[in-house]
């Protein structure tokens, strides 16, 4: 039997803090450990699917047609975005929500829908989600088994942490989901920044969830314009996003 995937969202409920950048790089950095990741794009925007270089019209079905076909099957959705790294998108995500709002009880409902990826054989499981409260958001914080939270190192998105653990207590789970807080877009040769990044770490002094900054870099942002990981742009900006796979390897106990 399988081993069971381990599913992570990548989440903040303020938009422009670098989620899809780090979703994507953590997704392909296990992949390339020889991990078999699937990284479900669960933003409407679809930053995700565009930094690996594809676009609405590569997918011929996503996660919409897995709620609303009759007979579709998930492997029908998924395309391979790269070795060991498969790609699942979602569109229509206002219908989606609206469907949610009907459902009874949606802490199972990811769980039921996704029940085909265990056979699969993933070992993990990344999902980008959308910047805010949503029926969605509900559902997949429910059905994950960690959450990443990338905070951008400046003062409107250090001031709006404390709001993860306000969302979490008001679906009624537990704060020890966080597995780990990436301040990202720092800019060591900014006071500002400096000291934003002090925050965030003095925020949460009472855990080890705190990763080292990913600093900000051009290189990052040309990459995803191009479809490009930076593990395929630039070795060196790569290197920014290596210590993330291995601390969340290094979390789950295992070896390769």
């Amino acid at each position: 039997m399988p081993e069971q995937a381990k599913k992570y969202a990548v989440f903040n409920n303020k938009g422009g803090v670098g989620k899809s950048t780090i979703a994507v790089h953590i997704a392909y950095g296990l992949a390339l450990k020889g991990e078999k990741v699937l990284l479900i794009d669960m933003d409407e925007q679809n930053d995700a699917s565009l930094f690996l270089g594809f676009t609405s019209e590569d997918f011929a079905k996503s996660f919409y047609d897995l709620l609303t076909g009759q007979s579709i099957c998930l492997s029908e959705c998924i395309i391979s975005a790269r070795d060991n790294l498969d790609l699942l998108s979602a569109t229509h995500i206002d219908r989606i929500n609206e469907k949610l709002y009907k459902e009874n009880d949606i802490r199972c409902f990811f769980s039921h829908k996704l029940q085909a990826i265990e056979p699969l054989g993933y070992n993990y499981v990344i999902i980008d989600c959308g910047p805010q409260r949503s029926k969605i958001n509900d559902a997949v914080l429910h059905f994950v088994d960690g959450i990443i939270v990338p905070v951008q190192a400046e003062a409107a998105s250090v001031k709006a942490i404390g709001n993860i653990y306000e969302y979490l207590s008001d679906l009624g789970l537990d704060d020890s989901m966080i597995a780990m807080v990436v301040p990202n877009m720092f800019d060591q040769r900014t006071t500002d920044g400096k000291e934003n990044l002090e925050f965030i770490t003095e925020f949460f002094e009472d855990t080890n969830i705190v990763t080292p900054p990913i600093l900000r870099r051009i290189k990052i942002t040309e990459c995803g314009k191009l479809g490009q990981t930076v593990y395929e742009y630039d070795e060196d900006a790569a290197m920014h996003f290596e210590h993330l796979v291995e601390r969340l390897v290094s979390i789950n106990g295992r070896t390769k």
